[in-house]
């Protein structure tokens, strides 16, 4: 049995050697070429990991036969949040780009017009003049009062008739005149210092519209002052608003970036989904599928092997 083997080795090496084909060898090789294509025409899988805000973000189902480009998750309601959100964003910054006006600076207030300078002088020489004439008139009935005292040490028998009688009428005269003069000089006097008086009042009102006119000018200074530090503070807190909603318009605009369409990249069946973990909103989820595209491609490999590789495989043969 043994002798016998040995002898259809030998001729079967023989044979190998000198027509360069023997069955066995390419009998062993057809095996291993659809053991080969075989393994190869296993399904490949592909774990995929995906991020949803909802679970209704998954398009796909356990058992799902998909097409290449097929939608496996989209998440429609977390871009839409993002949408309204980032156009509320831009509808503010449009509102905020309205500068608000800025406050008028107020118009000067208006003096008071000055008091022309007062002269008195027309005033004071009224009076010189009617003191002059109480004096004149003084003196007249002083020298008056003389005479009669002089014609009284005289003795009437030496005296016309009615000399003291006239000269005592004469004087009568005199002190109505100098009391006249007097009360025009009381009047001068009067009129000096009502003028005085009048002028004192005419600079003390005006003295008090020039301060009433400061406190208005200062009242309004401070006003436009508070009103223009408001608008500044409001300015500035506009402008810091849009700077932040800008950011946030852009921290939006990466968020949508992030959130894509996840397409199947092959033809595959979904083998398993598996929910893994949430943390608040965000849920991970692993999918497996089962690559299928590649199929047809292995097929054909299978059946081309035994014409390909015949003679490699029987190379360990030699």
């Amino acid at each position: 049995m043994v002798i016998s083997a040995l002898v259809i080795w030998i001729g079967g090496s023989f044979g190998f050697w000198i027509g360069g084909k023997v069955p066995l060898p390419n009998a062993i090789a057809q095996s291993e070429s659809n053991k080969v294509t075989t393994q190869a025409s296993q399904p490949r899988i592909l774990r995929i990991n995906l991020t949803l805000s909802d679970p209704r973000d998954l398009k796909i189902k356990q058992g799902d036969i998909l097409k290449e480009g097929a939608v496996i998750s989209d998440r429609d309601d977390e871009r839409r949040r993002l949408e309204a959100q980032r156009a509320d964003y831009l509808a503010t910054i449009k509102r905020l780009s309205l500068e608000s006006p800025k406050p008028i600076e107020p118009i000067a207030v208006r003096k008071p017009a000055q008091l022309p300078e007062q002269n008195f002088a027309e005033f004071e020489s009224e009076v010189d003049f009617q003191r002059i004439k109480v004096k004149n008139a003084e003196q007249k009935v002083t020298l008056q009062q003389r005479k009669l005292d002089l014609i009284q040490t005289l003795d009437a028998k030496d005296l016309p008739s009615g000399v003291n009688e006239h000269e005592q009428e004469k004087l009568q005269q005199l002190k109505s005149e100098l009391a006249k003069e007097q009360a025009l000089l009381q009047l001068q006097l009067g009129r000096f210092e009502t003028a005085k008086s009048n002028r004192s009042l005419k600079e003390y009102e005006t003295e008090q519209a020039n301060i009433r006119a400061a406190l208005e000018a200062n009242k309004t200074q401070l006003e436009y002052s508070k009103a223009l530090a408001e608008w500044e503070k409001s300015e500035q807190d506009r402008q810091f608003r849009i700077s932040e909603l800008k950011s946030k318009v852009a921290m939006v605009d990466d968020k949508l970036k992030e959130i894509s369409t996840v397409r199947a990249q092959y033809d595959s069946e979904v083998r398993r989904i598996r929910f893994v973990k949430q943390i608040n909103n965000q849920i991970d989820v692993e999918l497996l599928l089962a690559i299928t595209s590649d199929r047809k491609r292995s097929n054909s490999q299978r059946n081309e092997a035994p014409k390909s590789n015949g003679r490699e495989t029987g190379k360990p043969f030699n």
